[in-house]
């Protein structure tokens, strides 16, 4: 019973975090699950709740969406999704999961102090697709690298989040597809994630009822701090 009042509340907080700053949901939903499960259930069932929140963060900014951008990035996305997927079976997770949280510190540190300069073009939507459907497949933790790509769009807050939502829900999609080939997704998978992911849908409506006024320069800032507090916890966590 409490393993379930937990999860809600991790879903609920995912959902608050992911909906504002459009990723991270994974970085607080994983150590959490995995204290209750363990890792290998933590990653399947962390990507079915994430599939309803992306698919919620992507119906409520449907108008935004820049199509064309989302399409270019999933062109390597879906298919390094399935490679990934693959290596989660056979890679050590521990470890896999530590290497990119200081990877992800890296990164943020140098987008926090404005070192970080992605060329905005059709090759950086296909390059960090590729890495982020890689991730993807190994840890559902794609979030971070897709968020640094997507902003490179300058787009509105609302834009931005419901373009990398409907990125997300692609590659989610094939995740749970592939993981269920491997034999990692079961019943009970599916039914906590989705009540968990109800969670999230509840934050993620809180959230993007709020972002429409954020100054993008703040805005951009306040990700890469979010993304430093996640990958510490995550890294401490696992």
């Amino acid at each position: 019973m409490w393993e379930e009042i937990i999860l809600i509340v991790a879903g609920f907080a995912a959902g608050l975090l992911s909906g504002t700053v459009g990723f991270g949901g994974s970085m607080i939903l994983l150590p959490a699950m995995t204290s209750c499960y363990g890792i290998e259930v933590a990653v399947p069932m962390s990507t079915v709740s994430q599939l309803l929140s992306n698919i919620f963060r992507m119906a409520a900014g449907f108008r935004s969406i820049r199509w064309r951008k989302a399409g270019f990035f999933l062109i390597p996305a879906i298919p390094l999704t399935i490679l990934g997927a693959y290596g989660f079976v056979i890679v050590p997770k521990v470890l896999m999961t530590r290497i990119l949280c200081i990877i992800l510190i890296i990164f943020s540190f140098l987008e926090m102090t404005d070192r970080l300069r992605l060329p905005r073009s059709k090759w950086t939507m296909l390059t960090g697709g590729g890495v982020a459907g890689g991730i993807n497949g190994l840890l559902s933790l794609s979030g971070p690298v897709s968020s640094a790509v997507f902003l490179t769009l300058g787009l509105s807050p609302v834009a931005y989040i419901a373009t990398e939502a409907a990125a997300a829900t692609a590659m989610h999609i094939v995740q749970i597809i592939t993981y269920g080939e491997f034999g990692l997704v079961s019943g009970h998978i599916i039914s906590e994630g989705l009540y968990i992911g109800g969670a999230m849908m509840l934050g993620n409506w809180i959230a993007m009822r709020r972002i429409r006024t954020i100054k993008r320069k703040i805005y951009r800032r306040t990700v890469a701090i979010v993304m430093t507090v996640c990958s510490i916890w995550l890294f401490l966590s696992v």
